[in-house]
């Protein structure tokens, strides 16, 4: 799959992650995806901070980071580090406006 493409190949491919089609992010091409993996002791950019925050499936965004064991990337606008430091439970709460 090309980098220029957005997701809906992914998604349509995959059933259980239809609620991507509802994410912040499910327009952004491949390529632009890795503003949600940044390198260790860097923080989310605000472009992406502000897409995770108004997001209406953060908490289906981190489901799947906790069921899938996903270590890296920000997910439901957690860190990696933060999601290790917390139960699923803790970081739903800690994201509920």
């Amino acid at each position: 799959m090309s980098n220029t493409h957005d997701l809906a190949p992914l998604i349509e491919s995959v059933p259980d992650l239809a609620w991507l089609h509802r994410a912040a992010c499910s327009d952004l091409a491949l390529d632009r995806l890795s503003l949600f993996f940044v390198e260790a002791g860097r923080t989310l950019s605000k472009e992406a901070a502000a897409m995770c925050r108004g997001c209406e499936v953060r908490v289906n965004c981190l489901r799947h980071a906790y069921d899938n064991g996903i270590e890296g990337g920000y997910f439901g606008g957690l860190s990696s580090a933060r999601r290790r430091s917390l139960t699923f439970e803790q970081a739903v709460e800690s994201i509920r406006p």
